[in-house]
């Protein structure tokens, strides 16, 4: 009998087949080797067990037209060869092999994919052959966030996000919400090595603002991080936080002259007290066409740094996309890399600004820069105009400056309507109320992105919050008709090769706000 061995490997390595023996039929065994596993089961540099207690694997054998010739699956044990035999296979037979590795909480509970790949073709024949099967991550480790006054909600957690939904989110801060005391996640973002930097704002504290550093071990974040208390000798207040690299942190923030820019100097933390020590070194900022002036958010691709400001005066608002790097301690206007995105003036739609049609209530929440583009997210939420909505914009950045892409990725443009109760006529008549709606759907249009919650080589993962409206029942008069509001909360991804997007519903609230009330009378009701 020949014997057909596949070495299945993570690192996307060749992978061997032996064959052996005279008769006609022959045996082809998986193997997946000690080491594999342990890299399943632990990541690199932690010894600790990964998020699921239950991991298997299924291998399957598929034929020259990729049809099931057979299929099995077997638990994966730690610190243990894994093989599973496919046996009266016949000699000259074309095959192609494909595996998936699976985790899950508990023998009852979802399994989730985490990792997969399928080989060529190969006939096997006597000798070796070789195939390469290449395994890759399927799953994505997100950063959840929740300002909303739900205690029941860690304020800072992370789950899995596999094609099958989200794992159960495992806290990293929990949310404390009182009236001495409440936790706010002001903003976080990744470092190159994808450890996690949150600021967080802590009401009641003496130290208001501190960064916690949670590191990441493969598969999940440290539940105890590296604490830097915030000194505020120099920002009078924090609102973002970026990372240019490992050893290289940003923050946005004011001074006494204005919204800026900082870089972040730690020290480590000191024996007593057990925190390090978060420093700030703001650079000067001036921006063209404008006194005054407030950061919307910012991004730096090591160099550059990208900075959307918006700016006031005599009652009209423009918004700007700038190009800016650091020299001598201060921020230099890259020349001509610059775009002005949106403006309210009366001659606003008479020029081409791209964001203007999106209306004054519009919010510019969160930019990255991946290999020449630019991605911002930008929503429109609000329940007195009954509007939930929001986009993905592109902006190509060249020699020749910033220009707009695609600004509409996922933007709700069709409109509907809601119905309800409205209040009596003279008459003590009860009229319907119909009012135009424009609510995302959470299927193919976002409910209102509003930061990037992971990072990922080839998408972009989105945290996307709004709301729906209901019509139902009054909960007084059953005769009469209420809009009920409910928050909508959802993963996106975006794949940067395909640019579609992809969906998934959350049940609860995990980001920053609560939507909740109805429409009844003459106005949403709380």
């Amino acid at each position: 009998m020949k014997k057909t061995i596949y070495f299945i490997s993570l690192a996307m390595a060749a992978l061997f087949v032996s064959c052996s023996g005279t008769t006609d039929d022959a045996s082809i065994s998986f193997s997946v080797p000690r080491e594999i596993v342990s890299s399943v089961f632990k990541s690199s540099d932690s010894s600790a067990q990964s998020d699921y207690a239950v991991k298997k694997i299924k291998c399957t054998l598929l034929d020259k037209n990729e049809k099931e010739i057979d299929s099995q699956t077997d638990d994966i044990a730690e610190n243990t060869n894994t093989v599973i035999t496919f046996s009266g296979i016949p000699a000259g037979t074309k095959v192609s092999a494909s595996a998936t590795i699976y985790g899950s909480d508990n023998e009852n509970s979802p399994e989730y994919s985490l990792y997969t790949g399928q080989s060529g073709k190969i006939t096997v024949k006597p000798g070796n052959n070789t195939i390469t099967l290449k395994l890759k991550k399927t799953t994505t480790t997100v950063v959840l966030y929740n300002n909303t006054s739900d205690k029941t909600i860690p304020a800072l957690s992370y789950a899995t996000l596999t094609s099958s939904g989200l794992s159960t989110p495992k806290e990293l801060l929990a949310n404390t919400n009182n009236a001495n005391n409440s936790t706010e996640i002001v903003d976080y973002c990744f470092d190159t090595s994808n450890n996690l930097y949150a600021i967080v704002k802590q009401t009641g504290a003496n130290i208001p603002y501190s960064i916690k550093k949670y590191e990441y071990n493969g598969s999940g974040y440290s539940n105890t991080p590296i604490i830097y208390d915030c000194t505020r000798d120099r920002l009078n207040y924090i609102s973002h936080i970026e990372a240019a690299d490992n050893d290289t942190l940003y923050a946005g923030g004011g001074t006494d002259s204005g919204a800026t820019i900082a870089k972040i100097n730690f020290t480590d933390p000191n024996e007593i007290s057990q925190n390090g020590t978060a420093t700030f070194t703001p650079y000067d900022l001036s921006i063209e066409y404008s006194e005054s002036y407030s950061i919307n958010t910012f991004c730096t691709d090591g160099t550059n740094f990208y900075i959307i400001t918006s700016s006031g005066a005599n009652g009209v608002t423009d918004v700007f996309l700038w190009a800016y790097t650091i020299q001598e301690n201060e921020f230099v206007q890259v020349q001509g890399k610059y775009i002005h995105l949106a403006s309210t003036g009366e001659l606003a739609g008479e020029n081409d600004y791209p964001l203007s049609s999106y209306g004054t209530s519009l919010e510019y929440r969160d930019l990255c820069y991946i290999n020449g583009t630019l991605y911002l997210l930008v929503n429109d939420v609000s329940t007195l105009d009954v509007t939930s909505r929001g986009a993905l914009c592109t902006f190509t950045v060249s020699d020749n400056g910033i220009a707009a892409g695609r600004i509409d990725i996922g933007y709700q443009t069709t409109k509907g309507s809601i119905s309800y109760t409205g209040d009596p006529d003279q008459s003590e008549n009860y009229q319907t109320v119909t009012q135009t709606s424009c609510l995302g759907d959470g299927k193919t249009t976002f409910y209102g992105p509003v930061k990037f919650i992971a990072r990922k080589e080839d998408e972009l993962v989105i945290a996307d919050e709004g709301y729906s409206v209901t019509e139902e029942p009054y909960k007084s008069n059953s005769s009469h008709t209420q809009g009920t509001v409910s928050s909508k909360n959802a993963v996106v991804t975006f794949d940067l090769n395909k640019q579609t997007l992809n969906f998934t519903s959350l049940d609860g609230e995990y980001f920053e706000n609560k939507y909740s009330g109805y429409f009844y009378g003459s106005s949403i009701q709380y």
